[in-house]
C-alpha cells in the first residue's frame, strides 16, 4: 500500500547496517503505515541473505503475524500509559527468536503527553535489541523531545502505475476511465481507492446526485426526504454531505473549464448541471461544507437537516 522507493531504501540500509533504533513514520490515513513498519520489521528479521525474503521461517511467522517478537500496539484504539510501561517493560528482556525485537505504536500521535515522555526512556537509552516504530498521520502531534530522537520517515503512498497495477489485481473488470480517475483522485492511496470503488460510496455518491438534481429542480420534498433519509446518523449525514460538496466542486470547475478528475456524474443531474449558474452552485457547495462543520458540534441532528434543506433550496434560487 505504501510507496516501494522507501521500503527499498529501507532494505538498502539494513543491509549496510544503517538501521536506526527508533523511526517516526509519518502519512495520511490510509497510506500503508502500518504495512510499511511490518515490511520493516521482516527485513530486520529475517535471516536470509536477500531481506525480507518472505520464505524463512521468520519472514513466515511475521506474515502470518505470529512472531514472537514483533509487537503492534494502539490498533483498534489509542495505547495508554499502561500500553508504554509494558513496552518498557518487555524492552529489558531478551528476544524469543531473532536478534530484535520491534515495537510499532500505531497513533502515535493521539499518545497523552505523559505516555510519550515515558517512551523516551527507550529512545534515548535504547537497547541494542529494540527498534522501535511511531506511526503518526502529522508529526506535529509528537513532542519536540520525541521527534528530535527518531528518525523520520515520510509515505507519499503509491505511485500512479503501482496503484493502478494493484487496483485492477483486485478489481479486474474495472474499466480503464474509472480506474485513471479512481487513481488521479486518491493520490497513491489504495484505502481511498478502494473506499471510492465501495458499495457503499457508490450509493452515497448516487444519492448525493439525487440531492443535488432536486436542489437545483427546487423540489422542496424530494430534497427534505433525502437528507432526513440517513436516520439522522452522523456518519451517514457526514458522508452524503462529503460527496455533494465534492460534486459541486467539480460541476464549478467544469464551469470554469478546468480539468476535473471526480466521477462523471450522468443522467438526470449531468443536464440539470448545464443550466445551474455559478453563483447557485458556489452556494450549494458552501451550504454543504458549513453543513459538515456543525454536524459533530449539532446535537439535534433534525433540525440540522431541516435548516440544510431550506438553506439548500434558497441557494438554488439565485
Amino acid at each position: 500500500m505504501f510507496n516501494s522507493e522507501e521500503a527499498k531504501l529501507f532494505s538498502v540500509r539494513a543491509a549496510q547496517g544503517l538501521c536506526s533504533h527508533a523511526y517516526i513514520v509519518d502519512g495520511e490515513e490510509g497510506i500503508g503505515k502500518l504495512d510499511f513498519a511490518l515490511y520493516c520489521a521482516r527485513t530486520l528479521l529475517c535471516t536470509e541473505k536477500s531481506k525480507p525474503c518472505s520464505y524463512c521461517e521468520s519472514c513466515r511467522k511475521a506474515l502470518d503475524n505470529n512472531h514472537p517478537d514483533i509487537f503492534v500496539i494502539g490498533r483498534d484504539k489509542t495505547a495508554s500509559i499502561a500500553d508504554v510501561r509494558e513496552i518498557i517493560r518487555r524492552s529489558g528482556l531478551k528476544p524469543n527468536d531473532g536478534e530484535k525485537q520491534i515495537f510499532i505504536v500505531c497513533n502515535a500521535g493521539k499518545l497523552r503527553a505523559d505516555s510519550q515522555n515515558a517512551l523516551l526512556k527507550i529512545f534515548e537509552e535504547p537497547p541494542e535489541s529494540v527498534a522501535m516504530f511511531l506511526l503518526t498521520e502529522s508529526r506535529s502531534s509528537l513532542l519536540p523531545t520525541v521527534l528530535s530522537r527518531g528518525q523520520r520517515v515520510h509515505l507519499d503512498g503509491m505511485t500512479d502505475r503501482e496503484l493502478e497495477e494493484t487496483i485492477l489485481n483486485q478489481y479486474p473488470n474495472l474499466d480503464s476511465a474509472t480506474l485513471k480517475q479512481v487513481s488521479e483522485m486518491s493520490g497513491g492511496n489504495l484505502s481511498k481507492a478502494k473506499k471510492l470503488l465501495s458499495k457503499e460510496t457508490a450509493a452515497t455518491r448516487e444519492k448525493a446526485e439525487k440531492l443535488l438534481f432536486h436542489v437545483l429542480s427546487k423540489n422542496s420534498y424530494e430534497v427534505c426526504a433525502i437528507l432526513a433519509a440517513p436516520k439522522h446518523k452522523r456518519e451517514a449525514l457526514q458522508a452524503l454531505l462529503t460527496e455533494l460538496a465534492a460534486l459541486v466542486a467539480e460541476a464549478q470547475k467544469q464551469k470554469y473549464y478546468v480539468k476535473s478528475v471526480y466521477l462523471p456524474v450522468g443522467g438526470e443531474c449531468a443536464e440539470k448541471l448545464k443550466s445551474a449558474g455559478k453563483r447557485a452552485l458556489a452556494s450549494i457547495g458552501e451550504i454543504a461544507l458549513n453543513g459538515l462543520a456543525s454536524i459533530d458540534n449539532n446535537a439535534n441532528l433534525t433540525a440540522l437537516s431541516s435548516q440544510l434543506a431550506i438553506d439548500f433550496l434558497r441557494a438554488a434560487a439565485k
